[in-house]
């Protein structure tokens, strides 16, 4: 227990208190007012006095007294302008349904690692009021970082409202992973021979993201101005994506995915095909209409694409039992990468990964084997050849 007593000080002022115990010794710290004082002692009957000490020492020239909902409404308002307003209302909700009614009423300073652990701990059993499920590690994970968010934003010295970031040392779920799903190439082939059939747009749409491994909402905002064609070389640039519940809109996820990349193999011709008569404005990849009656072509819709073309295209191809979507045709675009013996760091140029841990996370195991023609150098490599390379001991040089 703490107490707290007035003290007279020889200007005429008061000073305050604050008697607690520690151990067999019992301290005093002093402050210039009430207020000050009681805070103290809630911090020792929250923490004990040892951690209430080191607390009050890091919150030197920090902000007093601002909760995590406060925190939280300054960190929202500094993100505006930095995401996509989507991206914004995803944070708003996520903080409103997950971290204000744990956090938000606290005094930032006074949450500690052992809250934020329990916080995470407690979202792995308690079900999602939407799904009734808890909730899965990604969506766990993603939750712990907008609460890492705040606190970083809050504890840079530029800012100084928070005295540390509790979020650092949380132990969260580990995530199972499973190895990415791709086409197998027969069934790609499969894939074009049906749509050449049955739907030639959307047969030109799946060659463009099996040859470049762009997701959709970025290869059906590729516009002709887009593509550079040299006669023996071809380039496409992304310029700009299709962003859900925003439009089409610069920029990517990342400095990185704002690429260019050399177009090979068969999407070639079908790029300059589709170029016949368009404007730098114009979009690269359209489709009919197919309504009877209707003549008329536009930009692809992709749940169009995703929820009528595409399963089109899958039936024809007899694979349906496999279940592929669309996004199979980035992973379809590694596997060919991987065979024709690409490095990871050029995947991860292509794939527009800004770090290439994502790129060894998500397809580490596909990369597990090697192709004939890098075995076959290493297999060289490790057979002696004649005059012996080690001599008297010593390891002879290679050429």
């Amino acid at each position: 227990m703490a107490s707290i007593q007035p003290r007279p000080r020889a200007d005429g002022t008061t000073g305050y208190a604050v008697l607690f115990r520690m151990g067999k010794k019992q301290p005093s710290k002093t402050f210039d007012d009430l207020d000050g004082a009681e805070r103290f002692v809630r911090m020792i009957d929250d923490f004990g006095p040892e951690r209430a000490l080191r607390y009050l020492q890091d919150e030197a020239g920090v902000e007093q007294g601002i909760t995590l909902g406060d925190l939280a409404q300054r960190w929202l308002a500094s993100k505006e302008g930095d995401v996509t307003p989507n991206i914004l209302k995803g944070y708003r909700r996520d903080y409103a349904a997950w971290i204000e009614p744990r956090f938000g009423h606290r005094e930032a300073a006074h949450i500690h690692e052992g809250d934020v652990q329990a916080w995470v701990d407690w979202m792995k059993v308690h079900p999602s009021p939407t799904t009734g499920q808890p909730l899965s590690p990604k969506s766990i994970a993603d939750r712990h970082a907008i609460l890492h968010q705040m606190f970083a934003w809050g504890s840079s010295r530029t800012r100084n409202l928070v005295p540390h970031n509790p979020c650092k040392e949380t132990a969260l779920p580990r995530r199972k992973k499973t190895p990415p799903k791709g086409l197998r190439l027969p069934e790609l082939h499969a894939l074009l021979i049906a749509g050449e059939k049955v739907d030639q747009d959307a047969a030109d749409l799946v060659s463009f993201m099996a040859g470049t491994g762009w997701r959709i909402g970025e290869s059906v905002a590729v516009l002709a101005g887009a593509i550079e064609d040299y006669g023996d070389k071809l380039y496409v640039n992304m310029e700009r994506v299709l962003r859900r519940g925003v439009g089409f809109t610069a920029g990517g996820k990342s400095d990185a995915a704002m690429r260019r990349l050399e177009v090979l193999g068969p999407a070639v011709a079908m790029i300059r095909r589709r170029m016949v008569g368009l404007g730098p404005d114009d979009f690269l990849f359209t489709f009919a209409d197919g309504r009877p009656g209707v003549n008329r072509r536009g930009p692809w819709n992709v749940n169009s694409f995703r929820d009528l073309r595409w399963p089109r295209l899958v039936e024809a191809a007899g694979l349906t039992e496999r279940h592929p979507t669309p996004h199979w045709l980035r992973h379809t675009h590694v596997a060919v990468c991987i065979a024709a013996g690409l490095s990871l760091s050029e995947i991860q140029r292509r794939l527009g990964h800004e770090d290439i841990k994502t790129t060894i996370n998500v397809y580490n195991r596909m990369y597990q084997e090697m192709n004939d023609e890098s075995a076959a150098r290493l297999a060289a490599l490790l057979t002696p050849t004649p005059p012996a390379l080690v001599q008297g001991g010593v390891v002879g040089e290679l050429d």
